[in-house]
């Protein structure tokens, strides 16, 4: 049973099942024939498992329903460009058994000195083979479907709404935390269809744990001139140089995976050590932000109309969708 637990975990397979658990329960009960016109999966079901993948720890109730209306417009706004509800949903429980898998190697890493040993267990993990495991992952399990039930509830409580810029669905960033003030979507993306993302104060980013970060990189490994050209008004890397080779700041962030692109950069002996600011592009809603104004009692439209004034909420039923 143990081992069971932790295969059906680790694997894609279990964010589907939760999705379709009520579904097969209709199924037993009435049949199949009645089965589609009682439940079918849609995208009030896919909210809570996107939420799975969008926050990180534990947030109060108002923020994650602001997460939520996030998310479903996101969902929304992918199906209006022709995706399809299944390919969503396979992105997501992709993504999530990789979060599952990322975190049985840091496990095992710290608990395993031997190099070949571990080589051979991470081997087995990733290719789906691995079952050793303890009673804790029958305890992760049920976490995780307590948090699929605090998700639902949040998806339920902004049921069918979505955030619009004139009447139309956008797109919809959001990021861990800022790095005291959010950045403008005509400055990142250079084009004025984005000037709706607004940049707005989120001071409170400044106290959050994970705000500064290091990341330090042997010299020899970086161009020998490494430069800092520009930045945008929110003090995000827009542009550096390479030995003269002109970077994207949001480009080289994600290629070295620092942890946000306002950075500065100091050599330090033979390493170089790159002081980050913020968690995420810093574009949109910053999480760690909604959140302190969730537990200030912000109520999540509150939330919303701060990192997003631009935008209204509208409901997808009256948006004729």
């Amino acid at each position: 049973m143990r081992k069971w637990f932790r295969s059906f975990y680790s694997s894609g397979l279990f964010i589907p099942f939760i999705l379709l658990l009520p579904y097969m329960c209709t199924i037993a009960l009435n049949g199949a024939d009645k089965a589609l016109l009682l439940h079918s999966p849609g995208v009030e079901d896919m909210v809570p498992l996107m939420l799975m993948v969008q926050m990180k720890g534990d947030y109060a109730e108002e923020a994650v329903k602001a997460q939520a209306v996030i998310a479903r417009s996101e969902v929304y706004r992918r199906l209006e460009e022709g995706e399809s509800e299944g390919e969503i949903l396979d992105e997501v429980s992709e993504s999530i058994a990789g979060k599952n898998r990322e975190r049985r190697v840091e496990q095992m890493t710290a608990a395993t000195e031997d190099e070949e040993v571990l080589s051979f267990r991470i081997a087995e993990l990733n290719s789906g083979r691995s079952f050793v495991v303890g009673y804790g992952g029958v305890w992760k399990l049920l976490s995780a479907v307590d948090k699929l039930q605090q998700y639902g509830a949040a998806a339920e409580a902004t049921a069918g709404q979505v955030l619009t810029y004139n009447g139309k669905l956008k797109l919809v960033p959001y990021h861990e935390i800022s790095s005291g003030k959010t950045r403008d979507g005509t400055e990142v993306f250079h084009s004025a269809e984005y000037g709706y993302l607004k940049s707005v104060e989120s001071s409170q980013d400044r106290e959050a744990p994970g705000y500064v970060n290091s990341a330090y990189v042997p010299a020899s490994q970086l161009p020998a001139k490494l430069v800092v050209k520009k930045r945008d008004s929110a003090g995000y890397v827009t542009a550096l140089t390479a030995d003269g080779n002109w970077l994207e700041g949001e480009t080289f962030r994600q290629g070295m995976h620092l942890a946000s692109a306002d950075f500065s950069v100091q050599k330090v002996g033979k390493m170089v050590r790159f002081l980050c600011k913020g968690k995420g592009h810093g574009l949109g809603f910053s999480q760690y932000g909604g959140n302190e104004m969730a537990k200030k009692g912000s109520s999540w439209e509150e939330i919303l109309e701060t990192y997003f004034p631009e935008m209204e909420v509208e409901v997808v039923m009256e948006m004729g969708r």
